[in-house]
């Protein structure tokens, strides 16, 4: 019958394919085998199909500047420990008083230790006289651990002074027992003082350059020769009537690992090398009226390579403000023998980036200002950083006022 013939031909079909060679392997096969195969053939097949697919789209990314956004920073050892310390007062102060959010400088004296600067600060406490106890023990305790070698002892009641390794770095004044939560005092008879503020690493956010440029005190810009924005961000300090700077990158510690940016000057240039650098940076940024380094704990430690490069500045009528990223820096010494007007900066403002830490260091500026007359503090184009200038602006103690940095003495 047909159905029959038609089942006799598929089953002769069937039979002629695996009475082949092939056919006889297969039969041969043991199940575990088959599996083996099976499997083996799927995860090929997965990796074609993947590699056919798109794959998963990339998380948005902050846009990357064209240059390190960061600026590196060697401080001295006993620099770093002072810093140190002003995070074990804010810990402390938070567990005790956690709506708290100012420490009040009340001044900040230059002293030596080893050779080398370092700021003594007076801090009056936001404390209540029963708040005193707790406070103590906090610090004892934050102190053990974040700045061994600091010792925290009373002289008076109303006062608690901290030593590292016997240098004194900080007062603390606190209330009398009778006495309420009080303003922050401010000194009846202080001398009046100028701080210049300068934000570094201008020229790629255009959108900062205008919220800086409008504040009511004369900010300086510090641009990137190299920049993606230099122009649009000129154009907007110079409508402002703002100083511009050079911020042009100098090696760091760590080069080339650690990427300084474009056009960086090198230890290993010469003279020339160091020279013709200087020059392309300054014809880059028209109608700038000096120069500071973006990073270069290296090459502001080097002698020849920075007499070299503060020569070239002079011969181009700028001055130099030295960044003071490391605390051996020569930028000074070699200002001078090459008469060069020089300045350098006193306090960063945002190494750690947080209104409450960069309040913290606009009061350190501007009580070594209202102390010693003049102050330079350098900050970056941080959201947080234009939120502390602003909030500290309608707070700021009228007897300092924010200037531009060519109203300062050279140093």
């Amino acid at each position: 019958m047909p159905a029959k013939k038609t089942d006799s031909k598929r089953t002769g079909s069937h039979r002629s394919a695996f009475s082949s060679p092939l056919g006889k392997l297969f039969r041969c096969l043991p199940v575990g085998a088959w599996i083996a195969l099976a499997l083996g053939l799927g995860v090929l097949l997965g990796i074609f199909v993947a590699r056919q697919l798109p794959g998963p789209a990339p998380a948005p990314q902050k846009p990357q500047q064209a240059n390190a956004t960061y600026e590196e920073y060697h401080a001295g050892e006993l620099e770093n420990r002072i810093k140190l310390v002003d995070s074990a007062l804010f810990r402390s102060l938070r567990a005790v008083k956690p709506e708290a959010d100012r420490l009040n400088v009340q001044a900040v004296e230059s002293r030596e230790h080893k050779g080398r600067e370092y700021f003594h600060q007076t801090i009056r406490l936001p404390l209540a006289p029963g708040d005193k106890a707790a406070f103590a023990r906090h610090l004892v305790k934050d102190l053990a651990i974040l700045v061994p070698g600091a010792q925290l002892t009373q002289p008076s009641p109303t006062q608690w002074d901290i030593t590292i390794d016997g240098a004194p770095t900080h007062q603390l004044l606190l209330p009398v027992e009778a006495e309420k939560p009080a303003r922050p005092e401010r000194p009846q008879a202080a001398p009046k003082g100028h701080l210049a503020l300068i934000i570094d690493d201008m020229g790629e956010d255009v959108g900062i350059a205008r919220s800086l440029a409008s504040l009511d005190v004369p900010v300086a810009f510090s641009i990137w020769p190299d920049s993606a924005n230099r122009e649009a961000v000129l154009k907007i300090a110079k409508a402002h009537g703002r100083e511009v700077l050079i911020h042009l990158p100098m090696q760091p510690k760590g080069y080339p690992k650690v990427d300084p940016g474009k056009h960086p000057l090198l230890v290993t240039m010469t003279a020339d090398q160091v020279q013709e650098t200087v020059r392309r940076a300054i014809e880059r940024v028209p109608g700038a009226i000096g120069l500071n380094n973006h990073m270069g704990s290296q090459f502001t430690e080097n002698v020849r390579g920075m007499h070299a490069a503060l020569a070239a500045i002079k011969a181009k009528g700028l001055f130099f403000l030295d960044s003071r990223t490391t605390a051996d820096t020569v930028g000074e010494g070699e200002a001078q023998r090459v008469g060069l007007r020089f300045h350098k900066r006193d306090v960063f403002l945002d190494n750690e980036q947080n209104v409450t830490a960069v309040l913290l260091q606009l009061r350190k500026a501007e009580a070594l200002a209202r102390s010693r007359g003049h102050a330079i503090a350098i900050g970056h184009p941080h959201q947080e950083t234009l939120a502390a200038i602003k909030k500290w602006l309608k707070e700021k103690d009228d007897s300092v006022s924010v200037v531009p940095l060519a109203a300062l003495p050279a140093r």
